[in-house]
């Protein structure tokens, strides 16, 4: 959100609140203690009629006790204008508590058992990958520079969101006996991921995933560049083409793009140093959620990087897992035979 590229805002937030994020998709549909916590505090602030399926969005800037009583609440959206505003009259409510209701340890938070159906974890030995989606622009020399696109006429900064990968795939990346000039093949799963769930414009707002059917050509390999007796150097060369329509012509929305990268495998520690992969073609067509985006083609990229997984930040669930048995199918979790 834009919001918090707020200097203001980052202060507040750090020195007033005690800042939890949660994604509204998740929390209005999981039947455990703190779905219910968020429905309570989402009802208090009219954003409810919950049903069977979630009900429609609750997405909200909720200030609130440790209690659930709520103090403020707004859709701030991507102004920080707003954002401010709703922090500052979230804290006014706050202070004027009485002081045992805010005082430190006043609410014992017990251990909570979250709902399996939705629960997001990443699978054991797996890989993340941390993505960073931007719009572009040619310049009138042919160059290309980030295209200045605007929400509440603020400028989007890049999107970011991160890929999974199991330890059979990325195992399944390096040969066994590695030889200089090899080629072989992206694991099939983890190629359709990219392409369905990752080579998406979400520059404008929610992106709109691609469906198997659309993908309408994808071949991603790797070329073994150099061989150590510590490690593997690896290219990642690739194509796709990903279309609402089987003729291009028709389409009303696609991504024709190409991809190249570079992957270090270390032989000792037997994982990789690093996984930078760039993806970059010509977008086109309007995002169906917001009826917005361009209708001619224009470049968008999309940077794949390695991430340690440290901070809570980057261990923040795929956005496109939403739809678990899709996004991780289930031969995906099995090595090769």
């Amino acid at each position: 959100m834009l919001a918090f590229s707020d200097p203001q805002i980052i202060r507040m937030a750090r020195e007033d609140f005690i800042p939890v994020v949660g994604d509204d998709w998740y929390e209005r549909r999981r039947q455990d203690a703190e779905g219910e916590f968020f429905r309570r505090v989402s009802d208090a602030a009219g954003r409810g009629n919950h049903d069977a399926d979630g009900g429609p969005t609750r997405q909200s800037i909720y200030c609130l006790t440790a209690s659930g009583k709520l103090l403020y609440a707004k859709n701030a959206g991507q102004l920080p204008s707003e954002m401010r505003k709703a922090l500052r009259w979230g804290l006014e409510a706050w202070n004027k508590l009485p002081e045992a209701e805010r005082r430190p340890g006043a609410i014992h938070v017990p251990e909570l058992k979250p709902d399996p159906a939705f629960d997001r974890s990443l699978p054991s030995g797996g890989l993340i990958l941390k993505t960073y989606t931007r719009a572009l622009r040619r310049t009138a020399k042919g160059s290309l520079e980030p295209a200045d696109v605007r929400m509440g006429g603020v400028r989007v900064s890049p999107q970011i969101d991160h890929v999974w990968i199991t330890e059979p795939e990325w195992r399944a990346l390096v040969p066994a006996e590695p030889k200089v000039g090899q080629r072989l093949p992206v694991p099939a799963t983890l190629t359709q991921r990219l392409c369905r769930y990752h080579l998406v414009d979400s520059t404008i707002g929610e992106p709109v995933f691609w469906t198997a059917k659309q993908v309408r050509s994808a071949r991603f390999n790797l070329v073994v560049e150099q061989v150590t007796p510590t490690g593997v150097r690896l290219r990642l060369e690739g194509t796709a083409l990903l279309t609402t329509h089987p003729q291009i012509r028709y389409a009303d929305r696609g991504y024709d793009v190409r991809l190249l990268g570079h992957l270090d495998y270390d032989r000792e520690h037997r994982t990789f140093g690093r996984f930078d992969v760039v993806a970059l073609g010509d977008s086109w067509g309007k995002n169906p959620i917001y009826n917005r985006g361009p209708k001619e083609r224009t470049p968008l990229g999309v940077v794949f990087e390695l991430s340690d997984g440290q901070t809570p930040a980057d261990r923040v669930p795929p956005q496109g897992i939403r739809d678990r048995d899709d996004y991780l199918p289930r031969r995906a979790l099995k090595s090769p035979e």
